[in-house]
């Protein structure tokens, strides 16, 4: 197996992968399959050879003391009804690690519905998070501050302590960790040096200056809970002064526990966030062998939340077709990328109706094995084939893949990805590769520009919406059908929306030179006779159809080339002259609901899964 080593203290180059044996578990023991592997900001402390009085830690050793994963085997005397289950677990070290040994007294089951990457988020910070928000028994309207708000197990505090009823003042250092802790409930948030006012309680994750400067804060008869130690030191708080101002000084000694309280409180914290009450940001979620990456990231004291090293990914699949009850989110190892292909650390990916019904078994045999779904997405390059140049680690980018990209890591062809642009966002980049390429080949088969009309049946639809307006920049009048409650969002945007059903020949207005059916609702033979050509309709939907009546079908594969399409579409994306509405946005696990979603229909615009946090339930 491969394990990452400390190999001499130092700086986060001295973090080193090397190949070890499988371990084996001895009595009160298992060995888990680690799919994700929690890191501190300890660990980073240690490595750097900080706190050796305290931590007797000697180079060669493997770090990290969180995981989450699958048991694997189990040793004498432990219940063997643990193995295959999915675990997250305290250790004493050795976290670092394709597999690892945990001891069955600091085993956690972790829910159902929980994915792996929060469970290994929260399986330390939470059960801390629990532990001092119970010690500050805090009260409606307490005024609570929280330095290192912004952290790991700043963050999880903030949001406890809003749902307890406090004013929680969040302190940490730049926008974006402020802008998480205010997304968690914090009343108001600030850099260290702009806190104002005083607190009924201060919970200190920083310690040093910060820490000290924060103690002055507590008002008489208030508490100072002293935890972490990032600065280097505990806040220098003396406990005469804390006396005589009637403040109580809780120390590290709340977020030290034996394994029975560690096994009752992470149990409680993986339950409270199955139920979605308790939840941490993952802001860095890198490959083992990156562990450098994590460890730089948290010595630049930039990165929101948690890091976290990933043995393996999560992807959506199924083993059979049938309805969305057959898709599963299961854990996958990370995808190797080969010749001409880059990796993408997936942060959304799109949802089309192709997806349910190749599921579904509308198209194609049934899998011969478990077969992923999702052909967009977004993301970033993690790790690119060994003969690809144009692409480089840490890139952002949008594309299309053949399939699977309903994952947390997917494989695309390194030419079917573009740079994603700042100003777009990862969900809204995931919408548009299938229908911005549909749309753009469409209509370029049309040959739809100025003095023609172009009627398209299904225009609210994700190609109908970007065809409709990529046909109106062009210069042609479009005429669209749509239900009528999606009418004035359609005038919104320049297209004639008429309902569609029986009787559309009296309800268009006027002639139409050309149509794209997007809706498959046998509307071809109309189409034909409507143009008086059957060269002049195209359909995207209806294969049978064009087939009776001479029309024209066309596929999406091999489809025009990204780079083609978005030369044209990103400028008109940018200028607001196309715009492709997200209609609604899933997490990872609720994969099947977005399937169900898309098939049930009547949605404007585009479904997206969100392939990389948590939403709030």
């Amino acid at each position: 197996m491969r394990t990452i080593v400390v190999s001499r203290f130092g700086g986060p180059e001295v973090l080193e992968v090397r190949d070890a044996p499988d371990p084996v578990a001895g009595p009160g023991q298992v060995v888990i399959g680690v799919a994700v592997v929690d890191v501190m900001s300890l660990d980073a402390q240690l490595r750097s050879g900080w706190g050796r009085e305290w931590f007797p830690n000697e180079p060669p050793y493997v770090p990290g003391t969180g995981v989450a994963g699958r048991v694997l085997s189990a040793g004498p005397g432990v219940d063997p009804s643990w193995v295959g289950r999915r675990v997250a677990a305290l250790l004493p070290g050795g976290g670092y690690a394709e597999q690892a040994v945990a001891a069955v007294e600091t085993l956690v089951a972790v829910p159902d519905g929980l994915r792996l990457r929060e469970a290994a988020a929260l399986v330390q910070v939470g059960p801390a998070a629990l532990s001092l928000i119970d010690a500050a028994e805090l009260k409606p309207g307490a005024r609570v501050l929280v330095t290192g708000a912004g952290g790991a197990l700043g963050l999880p505090l903030v949001r406890l302590a809003a749902a307890a009823g406090a004013h929680v003042t969040a302190a940490a250092r730049g926008a974006a960790k402020q802008a998480a802790a205010r997304r968690l409930g914090a009343s108001r948030a600030a850099g260290y040096d702009e806190v104002e006012g005083g607190f009924d309680v201060v919970l200190d994750g920083v310690g040093g200056e910060v820490g000290a400067a924060a103690f002055e804060r507590v008002v008489q008869g208030g508490a100072f809970f002293a935890y972490g130690v990032p600065s280097g030191s505990p806040a220098p708080v003396d406990p005469a002064l804390a006396e005589r101002r009637g403040v109580r000084l809780v120390g590290m000694e709340q977020v030290q526990f034996t394994p029975a309280e560690f096994r009752r409180l992470a149990g409680r914290a993986l339950a409270e966030a199955a139920a979605g009450r308790l939840s941490t940001v993952v802001g860095m979620a890198v490959p083992l062998r990156e562990a450098a990456r994590a460890h730089a990231a948290l010595a630049d004291r930039e990165l929101v939340g948690k890091a976290v090293l990933l043995v393996a990914a999560e992807a959506v699949r199924h083993r059979r077709h049938g309805d969305a009850d057959v898709l599963a989110l299961e854990e996958v190892p990370l995808p190797e990328p080969g010749p001409g292909q880059v990796r993408v650390a997936v942060r959304a990916a799109g949802v089309n109706p192709v997806d349910w019904k190749i599921r579904a078994g509308l198209f194609g045999p049934p899998p011969a094995g478990p077969a992923g779904t999702g052909i967009e997405l977004a993301g970033t390059i993690d790790a690119v084939g060994p003969d690809v140049t144009r692409w480089q680690v840490g890139q952002p980018v949008f594309g299309r893949v053949p399939s699977g990209a309903l994952a947390t890591h997917a494989l695309a062809d390194a030419g079917e990805l573009v740079a994603r642009p700042d100003w777009l966002p990862d969900e809204e980049a995931a919408a548009l590769p299938v229908a911005a390429e549909t749309a753009y080949r469409a209509l370029g088969l049309l040959g739809a520009g100025p003095g023609r009309t172009l009627l398209i049946h299904g225009v609210a639809g994700g190609v109908g919406l970007v065809a409709a307006q990529l046909a109106r920049a062009r210069g042609a009048r479009v005429v669209g059908t749509a239900s009528e409650r999606r009418h004035a969002f359609l005038r919104g945007l320049g297209v004639l929306p008429v309902t569609y059903g029986d009787g559309l020949e009296e309800r268009l207005p006027g002639p139409v030179d050309l149509v794209l059916d997007a809706s498959g609702r046998d509307v071809v033979e109309l189409s034909v006779r409507l143009t008086g050509d059957p060269a002049r309709v195209v359909t995207i939907a209806d294969p049978a159809g064009a087939a009776r009546h001479g029309a024209v079908f066309s596929a999406g594969s091999p489809g025009v080339p990204l780079e083609e399409v978005f030369g044209e579409v990103l400028p008109l994306v940018r200028a607001g002259a196309v715009r492709l509405p997200v209609a609604e946005v899933f997490p990872l696990e609720r994969a099947a609901d977005a399937h169900r979603r898309s098939e049930a229909g009547h949605h404007l615009g585009k479904l997206v899964v969100n392939a990389e946090a948590v939403l709030p339930r």
